[in-house]
């Protein structure tokens, strides 16, 4: 069926986001689409004879349903439905049914393709479209009571166990969201969180470590990839003699993680090749073309596991500055590639593109510029993502980039580091989960026997670094913690050192710097030499009597919880009222997990990662350990949502009025502190002999 033209035409210009098009292309859209006369009859063949496609509905009323039955969307006139398979490149797996008879119109993919390539606000309403799609359909899967566990008041100290049904969570939840903009809906989900296994398109584009150059610039133009995964095994070095292509099947065998039933057992990653490593290290070094590919590709590599997140995907490239990174299933073998543009292509590209902006800044003054926008784009990004812990993480990831990116500069203009060095992150910054307010802590870790020229060069990479940091908004650190101070600028010998000098003479003021410096993260520099200083950090901190020290400080913080179970305030003055849940709360099980978390050498910094590692150890039973996990992210939220409601004006960012809350959030808060009070009860048992 051809609809009439001009019909069509005034029809679009009233369905967002034809809108947006001009006459001449709305034009061109109407004379392509089809129409479909759509009953209770026919309806199953809509998908079967149109797919992928977008569809319209022009008239009468439809039922869109999940292949389980549930309802995603009631469909009326001027609702468009079928995008998600059109972006994501998946089959349709959704059944539409009928209420009502109508006409639906049909937009075939190559149309939408092109006005996705030539209108901007055309693509980017049907990539917001998406995302909501994926949060309701999440949140239906997962439910927030059995993803979050549920923070009522419970006398057991844990947050789960809670009678509260679905609905009563949700309406305590609220309160949380109080701030959020009327426009975007509360997010419960952000397609960040996907597994990176679900966003690969295709098999891994392998090649033998035998193969030359030659024939890998052969195999990445046939292939139409920019790189190539170097491999040994019999499975890649079969593929490359008889020139075939591993298919796409091969993904789905590969990810399931049974290489013993695979040929693809045999297969070990040694190396990427992409084209700009052709370029740089082949062609304009005048390499000859016969010479094998493991004379110029990155051996090594880093590497993503197919089930971790895009988000860890997205931090691992940009704190290693990198393009294309390699996908392994659990058996370590490869099961794919992706790249910047494979994220780009989510929904959520934006971060992508910050981050890109940030890289490709050609002085400081451009970093600064862009830099900029880093504050108006949290707060939306933070208002429509479920996973605060996102929000830290990609804070520190833009954190990360600027760094990066004022080293590359000041390198440019005084030349090659004069010896091997480290740039690390410290406190909000190391364990990833800065906020817009969060100040520096940095520091530089140096290789031993530098000369007094040589240490000149890294004051003035810290003072430039520090400086520039500031300048794009990171405030500097009130303590002084920062690479430009000479105190955070030391050699390796340096750095045990003081560490050495904390654990055996803990004062105060030394227990207060482990709590800052214990928490760290290489942003830039040799891994190596970070790697024999966070392995020596880690065994000067089991010293049971720097333990020691350390529990009887952590429990001295007292929750604000007085008699009859009544909110106690922190601050003084006329805000004597208010409640700093991050001193007296998430900092305080940062605290409790960093002890546990040094005792058993775990050295990674954010606090999740230490309770997942400390998961099923004697340490930590696992109900505190989820409970601590749980009120953690309860507490990160409210902050959150504090600072969002309060952003732009001089209420204390850290610091809320219990009376404000809803009575659900007021016991989840209760609750949590119970949690941590009880905690700290066992650190001081555990640790410092306290009971």
């Amino acid at each position: 069926m051809q609809p009439e033209l001009l019909e069509v035409q005034r029809f679009l210009l009233d369905c967002p986001p034809f809108d947006e098009l001009n006459g001449e292309q709305r034009q061109w859209v109407a004379g392509q689409i089809k129409a479909a006369y759509v009953n209770e009859y026919n309806v199953d063949g809509l998908f079967k004879q149109h797919s992928p496609a977008l569809y319209i509905v022009r008239s009468g009323g439809f039922d869109l349903l999940a292949p389980d039955g549930h309802l995603i969307e009631r469909l009326e006139s001027h609702d468009l439905f079928g995008f998600p398979s059109l972006l994501s490149g998946r089959a349709v797996v959704n059944k539409l049914q009928v209420i009502e008879d109508g006409i639906i119109y049909i937009i075939t993919a190559a149309v939408f393709d092109q006005l996705r390539q030539h209108v901007r606000a055309f693509e980017q309403y049907f990539i917001r479209a998406h995302e909501q799609r994926l949060l309701s359909e999440t949140a239906r899967r997962e439910g927030d009571v059995g993803r979050r566990g549920s923070l009522t008041g419970t006398s057991s100290g844990s947050l789960q166990g809670s009678q509260v049904d679905s609905g009563a969570a949700e309406r305590g939840r609220q309160g949380l969201a109080a701030s959020r903009p009327k426009q975007e809906p509360v997010a419960s989900y952000d397609t960040l969180q996907l597994p990176v296994a679900e966003v690969i398109v295709r098999a891994p584009v392998m090649l033998s470590i035998h193969a030359t150059i030659k024939e890998a610039a052969e195999r990445m133009r046939d292939e139409k990839v920019s790189s190539v995964l170097v491999v040994e095994g019999l499975v890649a070095e079969n593929a490359v003699a008889e020139g075939t292509v591993v298919n796409d099947t091969a993904v789905n065998e590969t990810a399931a993680n049974s290489p013993a039933d695979s040929e693809a057992a045999a297969v070990k990653l040694c190396g990427i090749l992409t084209d700009r490593d052709l370029r740089n290290r082949v062609v304009a070094q005048g390499l000859a073309y016969d010479l094998q590919v493991n004379a110029v590709m990155t051996q090594a590599p880093a590497t993503v596991y197919g089930r971790q997140t895009l988000m860890d995907a997205l931090a691992i490239m940009t704190q290693e500055n990198i393009h294309h990174l390699p996908v392994l299933n659990d058996a370590d073998q490869p099961i794919g590639m992706i790249t910047n543009t494979d994220l780009m292509r989510q929904q959520r590209s934006e971060p992508i593109m910050l981050i890109s902006a940030l890289n490709k800044a050609a002085s400081k003054a451009q970093l600064v510029a862009e830099a900029a926008h880093i504050p108006a784009y949290m707060q939306t990004f933070a208002a429509r993502v479920h996973d605060t812990t996102m929000v830290g993480r990609l804070l520190a990831s833009l954190t990360d980039s600027m760094t990066r990116k004022l080293i590359s500069l000041y390198e440019h203009e005084h030349g090659v580091a004069p010896g091997p060095y480290c740039w690390i992150a410290f406190g909000s910054q190391g364990r990833e989960d800065q906020v817009l307010s969060s100040d520096q802590d940095n520091g530089l870790l140096l290789g031993n026997g530098l000369n007094d020229n040589q240490l000149d060069w890294f004051k003035g990479l810290g003072e430039y670094v520090s400086g520039g940091l500031h300048e794009c908004g990171i405030p500097l650190c009130p303590g002084d913690i920062m690479a430009s101070n000479v105190d955070c600028r030391r050699t390796l010998d340096g750095w045990l050192e003081r560490f050495k000098s904390w654990t055996e003479s803990p004062t105060p003021k030394a227990l207060m710097y482990c709590q800052i410096f214990f928490d760290s993260r290489l942003v830039y520099g040799n891994k190596r030499l970070y790697q024999r200083y966070r392995e020596q950090v880690a065994r000067l901190a089991q010293k049971d009597f720097f333990l020691g020290n350390l529990a009887r400080l952590q429990v001295s913080v007292q929750v604000p919880l007085g008699l009859f179970n009544r909110f106690r305030g922190t601050e003084s003055g006329k805000d004597s009222d208010l409640i700093n849940i991050k001193r007296y709360g998430i900092a305080l099980i940062n605290d409790i997990v960093r002890i546990y978390s040094l005792q058993a050498g775990i050295m990674v910094p954010q606090t999740l990662a230490r309770l997942e590692a400390l998961r099923g150890s004697k340490l930590l039973n696992n109900k505190d350990n989820q409970s601590l996990a749980e009120a953690w992210q309860f507490l990160t939220e409210l902050r959150l949502q504090h600072q969002l409601q309060t952003w732009g004006s001089d209420q204390p960012k850290n610091a809320l009025d219990p009376d404000e809350l809803s009575t659900l959030t007021r016991r989840q808060l209760k609750t949590a502190f119970r949690i941590i009070k009880e905690c700290q009860q066992g650190v001081g048992l555990k640790f410092g002999r306290i009971g």
